[in-house]
């Protein structure tokens, strides 16, 4: 099977025989359509009468205005014919009738004007036929009669004569002997053949013989549409070759029968004209339908076509002057973005205000609604881009310090600008990353050591205390103990507030919220602190709405907070002074609010007192961690609410807010 695709010989040889049996088909084509015309189909007797009507047709085609040739030179234009010229009263004036035993013949009456010219006893009837002028001949022999002239052909029986009227007996007699059955066999045969030549052909194209795969040739990468164009001018060119068959064939289409076109067909030459332009037009086709198939085995029909090579010149040229303008506008762009802002805003004002000057005194509408319309898209485009910086830095704004703004449709100073924000937001991440990795480290440093410490602290603990039960009659020895005793206590008390401060403020602690009522809360945390404000002197004034406000906490931590705050106010604020607690709710917000008068000048903002290891006086010595208000702000937040601390001169204010839930 590979040889017979890659055989040359063979391939030509196919191309031949599918020219031929397309001519075959069309030939066939014609017989029926001729038979079918003619009724060469049909019984003995009806194609016999029908063969007959077709020679008088022919007859009748063939001597159609006979009448101007009358004498014996142009009469006897075919041994097959014979005429008689008689006069209207039936005196014969020509016949070469003679006794050969005639099939068909054809009258016709003419009205003729005709001069004759005496020679003596003698009279002849000239043929010329051309206008004259009469007055000519008034005072000569000649004389001028109008004479009505009957002229008969006769068509032999045996033609002898291989002229029309044969070679169209033979064309009947051929057709009439095939009949319909045997011109559609050799139609279909013809058909089936060719059709397998043509796959033969479509398949073994672009073979070649020792080589693998699909091979191309000049002829194949050729423009397809010349080749199409270079076929439709033969088709025309075969088509004007023959015009009097196309004309005729128009005219009998329409008019009647196509008797003399058939007639005219199969005159020999034009026979073979005909059959020779159809087996070279079939061969045409095929080769051009074969480098088609070529062309799409190769994946290559588009890009051989002379629309896509010209497409693609002028793409070619487009990207070429593309890039030349981009190599122009970036240097021009380059020139321009080291002019300051402020210059570059001149610039374009003063170019903005010259163009439409221009425009202005040019009078053309149309160009300054251009413009304009041009200068406001730019106009939108810009304030887009900084509506996507605007949002960028709110974003950032909000804490939202790993958003990035989009650069990648931006340009010029409005590009810088935005990559400016990016770097500073790049900065302000990691150094959040740093700090978050500080406090990590911090905490975690606090939590070990804490748990590193409370092992010999607890045991320093015990002793001091084993020390304590014994009988010491040393009495410094017994105030050495209870400072031990009361130093290993606050020790232990200052573990814990860093062990508690590292969980609260990571987020480590365990929170049951429920449900309570806040004043109650609030009134037994009073009471606890009851007895130490009396003996700090201080003036305890509760102020709660009549309502119940009921807000979602953990007690244990809340009480946490509230201890935190009033050990606070007991250690530091000032003797013989009122601390007021006032209970308020704001929407669905419920407020507590602790304001005292502080002993100590405060010398620090309300944010650095609420830090860790934080004390009011820098200068004091008080017992205490510094971790109370911090401890008291996360568990706060763990819960929801908010702390925050309001420092107004001497005037110590404490803000505690959680959201309020329904009574029921």
């Amino acid at each position: 099977m590979k040889k017979l695709k890659s055989n040359f010989i063979l391939k030509f040889t196919a191309v031949i025989l599918f020219g031929v049996f397309v001519a075959l088909i069309v030939l066939s084509a014609a017989g029926l359509f001729f038979g079918f015309e003619c009724g060469a189909f049909g019984n003995k007797q009806a194609i016999e009468a029908a063969k007959e009507e077709l020679l008088e047709s022919e007859l009748r085609s063939a001597t159609y205005g006979i009448g101007n040739y009358i004498d014996d030179q142009r009469l006897n234009i075919s041994d097959n014919l014979m005429y008689e010229v008689k006069y209207a009263d039936g005196s014969l004036l020509f016949s070469n009738v003679d006794d050969s035993e005639t099939r068909a013949s054809y009258s016709d009456t003419f009205q003729m004007s005709y001069y004759m010219e005496s020679f003596g006893d003698e009279t002849e009837m000239t043929t010329d036929r051309y206008e004259y002028d009469e007055s000519e001949y008034e005072d000569s022999e000649h004389s001028i009669t109008s004479y009505k002239i009957i002229v008969t052909a006769y068509l032999k029986k045996d033609l002898t004569e291989k002229d029309g009227f044969y070679y169209t007996e033979k064309a009947f007699d051929f057709v009439a002997k095939k009949g319909v059955t045997g011109l559609v066999v050799m139609a279909s045969i013809s058909a089936i053949l060719s059709l397998i030549l043509f796959i033969y052909l479509m398949c073994s194209t672009g073979h070649k013989s020792g080589e693998e795969g699909i091979h191309t040739s000049r002829f194949d990468r050729f423009p397809f549409e010349i080749l199409l164009c270079i076929f439709g001018l033969v088709i025309l060119g075969f088509i004007r070759s023959i015009p009097w068959i196309f004309d005729e064939f128009l005219i009998d289409a329409i008019g009647g029968p196509i008797l003399y076109t058939v007639f005219s067909l199969f005159i020999p030459l034009s026979f073979a004209y005909c059959v020779f332009a159809v087996i070279l037009l079939s061969v045409m086709l095929v080769i051009l339908c074969m480098t088609a198939a070529v062309r799409l085995k190769t994946k290559s029909f588009i890009k051989t076509t002379l629309v896509y090579k010209i497409l693609r010149l002028c793409i070619k040229l487009l990207l070429e002057l593309f890039l030349l303008c981009k190599k122009i506008f970036l240097f021009v762009g380059r020139m321009f973005s080291k002019i300051p802002l402020v210059w570059k805003t001149v610039l374009i004002s003063l170019s903005v205000f010259v163009i439409e000057t221009i425009l202005l005194i040019a009078e053309e509408p149309i160009l300054i609604l251009l413009y304009n319309f041009i200068f406001a898209v730019c106009l939108i485009l810009v304030a887009i881009l900084l509506k996507n910086v605007q949002k960028g830095t709110e974003d950032i704004a909000r804490g939202n310090i790993y958003k990035k703004i989009n650069t990648k449709y931006m340009f010029g100073d409005v590009k810088k600008h935005a990559e400016n924000i990016n770097h500073i937001n790049d900065g302000i991440a990691h150094a959040v990353e740093q700090k978050m990795k500080s406090e990590r480290f911090k905490t975690e440093l606090i939590t070990n050591v804490s748990h590193d410490i409370k092992t010999p602290l607890t045991s320093i603990i015990n002793y001091v205390d084993l020390l304590s039960k014994e009988d010491i009659d040393n009495e410094t020895a017994t105030g050495y103990v209870e400072v031990l005793s009361r130093q290993s206590a606050r020790l232990k008390k200052l573990i814990d507030d860093l062990l508690e401060a590292s969980k609260a403020s990571t987020g480590n602690l365990t929170v049951n919220l429920s449900k309570f009522e806040l004043g109650i809360l609030l009134s037994q945390a009073i009471g606890e602190y009851e007895e130490r404000f009396e003996n700090s002197e201080l003036e305890i004034v509760l102020n709660k709405p009549e309502e119940m406000l009921f807000i979602m906490a953990d007690s244990r931590h809340m009480w946490r907070v509230f201890d935190n705050v009033f050990n606070n106010i007991a250690k530091y604020a000032q003797p013989h002074t009122r601390v007021y607690i006032d209970v308020t709710h704001k929407g669905k917000i419920a407020e507590i609010y602790f304001r005292n008068i502080s002993k100590d000048q405060l010398n620090i903002s309300g944010e650095e007192l609420m830090e860790r290891f934080v004390r009011g006086d820098s200068s004091r010595n008080t017992e205490g961690s510094g971790l109370g208000l911090s401890i008291a702000k996360s568990l706060a937040e763990l819960q929801k609410g908010s702390f925050d601390i309001q420092i107004d001169g001497d005037l110590f204010k404490v803000r505690l807010a959680f959201p309020l839930c329904d009574q029921e």
